[in-house]
């Protein structure tokens, strides 16, 4: 395409949804960042996702509080936009409205034109030709308990999917604050996969449905095994979400929002947990957790991250990804506007941007 900006093989591009558009950085070492944007300037965007099947497609989920929200995309890495021919809307007479898109996930390689997308209320959005079109999952939306589903406090989000590899007729999604989700007949019907997760917050702990999932991540080469991150804990399941094993172990608390895997070792996990009353890290030390088994236990990553009486960052759900290099680089942005990176599995960090709008969402992509 004409114009179309180009980067070399090899370059790590991070895309970084903020309170104030969307941000671009690029490295070929993991040592220097180059800044691009802002984009969507005036939207909110909470997601973003470079899309590498075929020719390369940008997609933000840019939500609008004066401006309209829309899923727009780009092939020419953000210097122009499109906007679908079919967006993200309700259908007439169903009562409800877009609030706000929580998440753009691109399908399998085998469905190379498809992708989901999720919103508030919770809903699930399919397209199969590149985000031209989009039109909603009807089984969901039919749900027979969904007039009985609940918001947390960021709303009726639907804001993770994960899609079986292996089978193009199972995924899961997360919503809060219902709980997991999971289909096995391509989206005609879905079941609640909750069992095991607690709920504090309700007279009953462990109902069916009504827990707070705050993220939810797959295993690349183990379908039925599967992470969250929780309102009231850190769960891993074995077996498709039929049951869930709390692995909080000796995390110092049971609330946190981020979720990540090492893709070379998808027994080797990170997360931030936080205080669940002041969101933010719950000693002067920011802190990065990682297990390497699973779950078993967790190890304080804090070389290079920011410590001090001042020092209150959060992270939201979105906030922390891995790349697939070797070893895998760490990427945490903070709501105070810092993106802290880390070139070795997270044994130490460094600032890479700073003064950012409150950050909601990074996601890295190795072109």
């Amino acid at each position: 395409m004409a114009g179309r900006r180009r980067f070399p093989t090899g370059t790590v591009l991070l895309t970084v949804g903020t309170k104030r558009g969307l941000f671009l950085l690029t490295s070929k070492d993991r040592r220097t960042w180059t800044p691009h944007g802002p984009f969507q300037a005036g939207h909110r965007v909470y997601h973003a996702a470079l899309d590498l099947r075929g020719s390369a497609r940008l997609f933000a989920a840019a939500n609008g509080d004066f401006f309209a929200s829309s899923l727009r995309y780009s092939d020419d890495f953000g210097k122009t936009w499109q906007e679908p021919e079919r967006g993200i809307l309700f259908p007439e007479g169903s009562g409800r409205s877009l609030k706000n898109m929580w998440i753009v996930e691109p399908g399998r390689s085998s469905e190379p034109d498809t992708l989901y997308c999720g919103v508030d209320p919770a809903a699930l959005f399919v397209s199969h030709d590149r985000g031209k079109t989009w039109a909603m999952t009807e089984g969901l939306e039919n749900h027979p308990t969904r007039s009985r589903w609940q918001p947390g406090a960021g709303g009726l989000c639907l804001h993770s999917v994960v899609l079986d590899p292996t089978n193009a007729q199972r995924m899961w999604v997360a919503i809060s604050a219902v709980g997991v989700l999971r289909t096995d007949d391509g989206g005609a019907t879905w079941t609640f996969c909750n069992k095991g997760t607690r709920a504090d917050f309700l007279p009953d702990k462990y109902p069916e449905y009504g827990q707070c999932v705050h993220r939810l991540i797959g295993h690349p080469s183990k379908p039925d095994v599967l992470f969250q991150q929780n309102h009231c804990g850190t769960y891993v399941t074995r077996n498709a979400g039929d049951a869930w094993t709390d692995i909080q172990s000796n995390l110092p608390s049971d609330f946190g929002f981020p979720l990540a895997m090492d893709p070379h070792d998808p027994d080797t996990l990170y997360t931030v947990v936080e205080s669940g009353e002041a969101r933010a890290n719950i000693t002067d030390q920011f802190t990065v957790y990682r297990t390497e088994n699973g779950g078993k236990r967790w190890q304080r990553l804090t070389r290079g991250l920011p410590k001090g009486p001042a020092v209150r960052l959060g992270v939201l759900r979105h906030g922390l990804c891995a790349d697939t290099r070797d070893p895998c680089g760490l990427y945490v942005g903070t709501n105070t506007g810092q993106i802290f990176a880390s070139r070795d599995r997270g044994d130490s960090w460094r600032l890479i941007a700073d003064f950012l709008p409150s950050i909601y969402s990074v996601t890295v992509t190795v072109l």
